[in-house]
């Protein structure tokens, strides 16, 4: 598989993602590792499931034709590594049981590591693309 196709496919993925993970906010739905249903707020969950709705738009573009959208694709690496840098702070940093859900933990270290699994081919693109 070359390149190009690897990118597209990424991108593809994460859109589709992205675009569960806004269905799993909106409808409060628990849909591992998106979601957990029991820690539903409203407000909170709709302007996130609007985010992630942004997302994937962003993504799936991009996507469409990424060597010319090669800006695009910085700006999605650099979110990357910012999402995974706050992530590791939420892991290190937020009592989950004392917020009600102790599995949230997990789900947060689960969720960098996809996000890790995403990143390496866009961000193998960028380092071999010269």
């Amino acid at each position: 598989m070359n390149k190009l196709k690897l990118i597209k496919i990424t991108l593809y993925l994460s859109s589709l993602y992205y675009l569960i993970g806004a269905v799993a906010h909106f409808f409060c739905l628990t849909i591992f590792p998106f979601y957990d249903g029991h820690l539903c707020a409203s407000y909170h969950d709709v302007v996130i499931a609007l985010a992630a709705i942004t997302l994937a738009l962003f993504l799936f573009v991009t996507a469409r034709n990424p060597v010319k959208n090669e800006d695009n694709l910085k700006v999605i690496i650099l979110g990357g590594i910012l999402a995974i840098i706050f992530n590791i702070g939420i892991i290190y940093g937020v009592d989950f049981v004392a917020l009600g859900g102790p599995g949230k933990k997990f789900q947060t270290l689960i969720e960098t590591l996809l996000l890790l699994v995403f990143l390496a081919p866009l961000i193998y693109h960028e380092v071999t693309k010269r």
